[in-house]
């Protein structure tokens, strides 16, 4: 079995500083908090958890990456303080990062240096239509 470790994921292993917008109607709410991604399981799975604030909601996310073949794509299941959960499924090619989920989905890129990630959710409508959800920006602090 290929490890998750030895794939292009691997770039995601850090703690990120996570800044954004909500498209919430007719007002732009804030987003910020922390993202972490770690190896677990001898490098067989990435732990994403995640902490921000949404508006005025704190949101908190488990989230565990498993490696797919070709190397580059990667199922995910996900677990928030809401109780809700979701299986999703995240490609990371080159640069390019995104993630597909029913109604939802990511379209960004992360930085040569696997320094910075930026890119937009999108929210599908009941009439099939995508509409911007939330503007995305993920700077990996530096390890002390």
């Amino acid at each position: 079995m290929d490890k998750i470790e030895n794939s292009n994921f691997k770039r995601l292993v850090g703690i990120w500083k996570t800044s954004g917008n909500i498209k919430s109607g007719h007002e732009n709410l804030e987003l910020n908090g922390i993202d972490s991604y770690e190896l677990i399981l001898d490098g067989n799975y990435i732990l994403h958890k995640a902490k921000v604030k949404m508006g005025n909601d704190l949101s908190e996310t488990f989230e565990i990456f498993k490696l797919e073949n070709p190397m580059d794509k990667a199922k995910t299941q996900y677990f928030d303080s809401k109780g809700e959960d979701r299986i999703m499924t995240s490609s990371l090619v080159k640069n390019e990062f995104n993630i597909e989920g029913k109604n939802l989905k990511f379209t960004g890129n992360i930085n040569d240096q696997s320094t910075l990630i930026k890119g937009n959710w999108y929210a599908q409508t009941q009439d099939g239509n995508w509409n911007d959800f939330i503007e995305l920006k993920l700077e990996k602090q530096k390890s002390k």
